[in-house]
């Protein structure tokens, strides 16, 4: 029997957590001499000896590390940061942001005509996503905003609806907007460092630790 197409206004939602990917080398490093990862493993992530989160595994061609929002929080990018096993360590590479996106296939893409970029519903929480090709449709994550909408299970795609912020006046150097649907601790402090203030967007999600510094500092604008 063919599945029922999926509907608009019932996009399954997965929370996006982080992850490290790692390559064979790596693999024996943290893990010893022909491991094989399970799916189960996880790696910590450290700076000078200092446990700052735990991560799954997973196998790649390259090393990676991708950190959701409340995660980057806590091991933001430095010198230092490495990644542990019960093996060993190795230096881990610089952090990247988990990416919440739109999953759809292409051609249900192209029936509903969603362009590169579609905003979605998610309870009382809108936020504009890039919309990627694949065979599952569903609205993935960051585990910061699935938490912040209220831990969603069902999204709706808003068609005419395009939340995408205004450019900034060109003059104004001291007012700061963070792109991404989540501002982190990492945002308030290169916000202060350059001197900027953080202007926030209707819905978006300010982790705890990114609030706390931000309003100790002044960070945020009125």
């Amino acid at each position: 029997m063919t599945p029922a197409p999926p509907r608009p206004d019932a996009l399954a939602v997965r929370a996006l957590a982080s992850r490290a990917v790692l390559p064979p080398g790596a693999v024996a490093r943290l893990f010893g001499k022909k491991s094989v990862l399970r799916g189960t493993e996880r790696v910590a992530v450290v700076r000078r000896g200092r446990v700052l989160a735990y991560v799954p595994a997973a196998p790649g061609a390259d090393l990676r590390l991708a950190l959701d929002a409340l995660d980057l929080d806590a091991a933001p990018p430095g010198p230092g940061l490495r990644l542990q096993g019960p093996g060993g360590v190795v230096d881990a590479p610089a952090p990247e942001p988990v990416r919440s996106r739109l999953v759809l296939p292409d051609g249900t893409r192209r029936a509903w005509g969603v362009p590169e970029r579609a905003t979605v519903a998610l309870g009382p929480v809108a936020l504009t996503l890039d919309v990627v090709s694949g065979a599952d449709p569903h609205v993935a994550l960051d585990r910061a905003l699935w938490l912040g909408a209220g831990r969603p299970e069902a999204a709706r795609w808003l068609p005419a609806v395009d939340l995408a912020p205004p450019a900034p006046p060109a003059a104004d150097d001291h007012v700061r907007t963070v792109e991404r649907g989540v501002v982190t601790e990492t945002d308030v402090r290169q916000a202060r460092l350059r001197r900027q203030t953080i202007r926030l967007r209707p819905g978006q999600i300010v982790t705890p630790a990114a609030r706390s510094l931000g309003h100790e500092w002044g960070v945020f604008a009125g």
